[in-house]
């Protein structure tokens, strides 16, 4: 009997498993990559070195394809030594992301529990001025930060969470960190960003930035002066307009499947379709227009 089947077999099953590691691998580095502006650039620009080089060869560009030789061999070397606590930035939250973690082991009716609570007790806030900022937990793991601020480990209700902001309680200065559908703690501070922000953001917005940056966390703030709602995604801050767009952007954001059955979502706040641009105004559009003017926040 031929056997030889088996081996092709073999063969086909090893080249998929190939192809699918290499395809997992990839797709976790442009995971940790993107959300970080800075070494997004760094990629960007080793990205324009090959393509250089790969012209140069082709068109014989003797004299450029020497410059660039030079610039790839010792380019990596002085990467490494200018962006050294980028790179170890990099390398630790590679080794915190966990998908298993956070909102993404949530069910669909959880999620959607989650999002209305936050949305509610965010729109109180903003009508009563009372500063907040809420950090939602996604794929990267922010235990650190937890362990340094005053732990609750309670669900994430409304009450709870207007409760947390009154100026009154011992833990309304910092953020609360939301991990699944837990409130895991309070009082918990991030490092500011070091881009820079109009005068009217302050300590509350420039934290929500930094923690942004080296995550792929989402955090809402609610400003203390004005009353205004912003979201912190990826080192960008978006103004919001109204309860209903927050609404659609954290479930846009959060995979919340308003066609579930079970749903009892008004209709008011219902998706229109995930392409839909809920913001009032980017933070580059921010950095752009806004003149300087009093802190927002303390």
């Amino acid at each position: 009997m031929d056997w030889t089947w088996i081996n092709q077999v073999i063969d086909y099953v090893r080249n998929l498993l190939d192809i699918a590691i290499v395809w997992m691998v990839v797709h976790y580095l442009l995971r940790v990559f993107r959300n970080n502006a800075r070494t997004m650039q760094i990629m960007k620009g080793i990205i324009y070195l090959f393509i250089a080089n790969f012209v140069a060869d082709y068109l014989q560009l003797r004299t450029f394809k020497l410059l660039l030789n030079y610039l790839l061999d010792w380019g990596f070397l002085a990467v490494i030594v200018i962006f050294q606590p980028e790179i170890r930035s990099l390398l630790e939250k590679m080794g915190q992301v966990n998908p298993a973690t956070g909102v993404f082991s949530l069910t669909i009716n959880q999620k959607q529990r989650l999002v209305q609570e936050i949305t509610s007790a965010v729109n109180t806030l903003s009508v009563n001025n009372t500063g907040a900022l809420i950090t939602i937990q996604r794929g990267t793991s922010l235990e650190d930060y937890v362990k340094a601020s005053t732990p609750l480990n309670a669900e994430v209700t409304k009450e709870l969470l207007i409760s947390l902001f009154a100026t009154t309680t011992p833990l309304h200065d910092g953020a609360i960190i939301v991990q699944g559908n837990k409130i895991a703690s309070a009082s918990a501070f991030f490092p500011p960003t070091n881009n820079d922000l109009p005068t009217r953001f302050g300590a509350r917005h420039r934290a929500a930035v930094g923690i942004s940056e080296i995550s792929d966390s989402i955090t809402v703030i609610v400003s203390e002066e004005t009353g205004s709602v912003s979201v912190a995604q990826n080192g960008k801050l978006t103004l919001f307009e109204d309860e209903g767009h927050l609404y659609n952007f954290l479930s846009d954001v959060l995979k919340v499947d308003e066609d579930d059955t079970q749903t009892t979502v008004p209709f008011w706040k219902r998706r229109e379709q995930s392409t839909s641009d809920y913001s009032a105004q980017s933070m580059s559009d921010v950095i752009r227009q806004e003149t300087p003017q009093e802190s927002e926040d303390e």
